[in-house]
């Protein structure tokens, strides 16, 4: 068997009906910095680095079905569709500020507060203009 380097995820590639909105939930309310964006007639993508992982999000070409469920995740139970979901860590300090922006644009959030959870961080869930299930956490600080 030949040697090779440390796999990595380097790219994860997504869908969206409306790439604007899919930009102002994750940069304006969410506060991802944004790697690129490009929308004209014929393509339109947008792309986030987040430590090794680039996450691209694409135009469709034909409208895609926006989920209505939560996804289920290990971090809070409740949720029963059985698909891809991810966690996003927030700056401690900033964390309540999203909590609020969320609220505030009325997107989907799976409870009205932020819980504690395993015993271990902060999380809120929210669903992105997709119905993607994204849970917005951060571990707090040890003083």
């Amino acid at each position: 068997m030949s040697e090779f380097k440390k796999p990595r995820l380097g790219f994860l590639f997504m869908i969206a009906n409306d790439l604007p909105e899919i930009r102002h939930f994750y940069t304006d309310v969410i506060g991802l910095p944004e790697n690129s964006y490009f929308e004209d007639d014929a393509f339109g993508w947008l792309s986030y680095h987040m430590g090794d992982l680039e996450m691209d999000w694409f135009r469709a070409d034909t409208p895609q079905a926006i989920s209505s469920e939560w996804a289920c995740q290990p971090g809070y139970s409740g949720g029963t569709r059985e698909v891809t979901s991810w966690a996003i860590e927030i700056e401690e300090s900033k964390f309540e500020e999203v909590v609020e922006k969320c609220k505030e644009e009325k997107y989907p959030l799976f409870q009205e507060e932020p819980q504690f959870r395993q015993e271990s961080y902060w999380g809120f869930t929210v669903r992105d203009p997709m119905g993607n299930t994204v849970e917005l956490y951060y571990v707090p600080s040890k003083k």
